[in-house]
């Protein structure tokens, strides 16, 4: 026999215990919620994180292969210097042009300021205090960065030299 009574509300006592499971559970909903927000924004944080350091790694792989390249230049400049052949400025030519279409920037240097971000000071002589006088190795920048630092001489500030420069 189906039982047809019909239904009457919770009791107040049992209401009361409804209410409270159901406050309990919105207050564990919301925490939950929070937590899925800060997993998905971690996830996603971490998802661009990974894509920048992957676009850096790229950028800057061929590092090692332009510090080869730099030392070879190096050598040609040197050679140019003893004995200007046209083969070698040609050469030269092209390998700045090489280094110019992989972001490669020269650093300038003789006559500025020294900046230890820049420049590898090697030795000081007479001349206009911190003022580049000699670069003995050019510097160069990788889309920014400095690749290798320009060694350079730098005036120790001798005022007696400095009235000699502007004679």
């Amino acid at each position: 026999m189906a039982d047809d009574s019909p239904a009457y509300p919770p009791a107040d006592d049992q209401m009361a215990v409804l209410r409270a499971d159901n406050a309990a559970l919105q207050v564990q909903l919301a925490k939950l919620t929070d937590i899925a927000a800060r997993a998905q924004a971690d996830l996603l944080n971490f998802k661009e994180r990974i894509k920048r350091e992957g676009d850096e790694l790229r950028k800057f792989a061929i590092v090692p292969l332009l510090l080869r390249v730099l030392s070879i230049r190096d050598d040609l400049v040197r050679m140019i210097a003893h004995d200007p052949s046209a083969g070698c400025v040609q050469l030269l030519a092209k390998i700045d042009d090489v280094l110019k279409n992989f972001s490669v920037e020269q650093i300038t240097a003789l006559g500025f300021a020294a900046n230890p971000e820049f420049h590898e000071i090697v030795n000081s002589g007479p001349g206009a205090k911190d003022i580049i006088l000699v670069v003995h190795e050019e510097g160069f920048l990788l889309h920014g960065k400095v690749l290798r630092p320009a060694k350079v001489m730098v005036g120790e500030g001798n005022p007696s030299h400095d009235a000699s420069l502007e004679e």
